[in-house]
């Protein structure tokens, strides 16, 4: 499985479709994100509320770049805002490097 870091932005649609207080909404985690992932082949690592020019950040885990734009894209029918990274754990940097030989230390 492929690692994503997605800056998250919520935005005033998102956050109109929230029923009650957004105390309330938060205080559930965030079951419909996990849910969305999973069903687009994914995992949620972890989900982070930030404070900033973000307001999440979520670690996700995809077999591949297409099911990860996927999930992004239904996220976005939900009202966020997503950026998203890939990212490459130190394993795989002297593959990144160019020298599959080599093995982290």
């Amino acid at each position: 499985m492929n690692t994503y870091v997605v800056l998250l932005t919520m935005t005033s649609a998102e956050l109109d479709n929230v029923a009650g207080p957004i105390e309330d909404a938060f205080a559930d985690g965030a079951p419909e994100t996990r849910q969305t992932i999973e069903r687009h082949g994914g995992k949620l690592v972890e989900v982070y509320l930030t404070m900033g020019q973000y307001d999440g950040v979520l670690i996700a885990e995809f077999p591949d770049d297409i099911a990860c734009a996927r999930a992004m894209l239904a996220l976005r029918n939900s009202g966020g805002i997503t950026q998203t990274l890939r990212a490459f754990p130190e394993s795989q940097w002297h593959e990144i490097a160019g020298d599959s030989e080599r093995t982290p230390q």
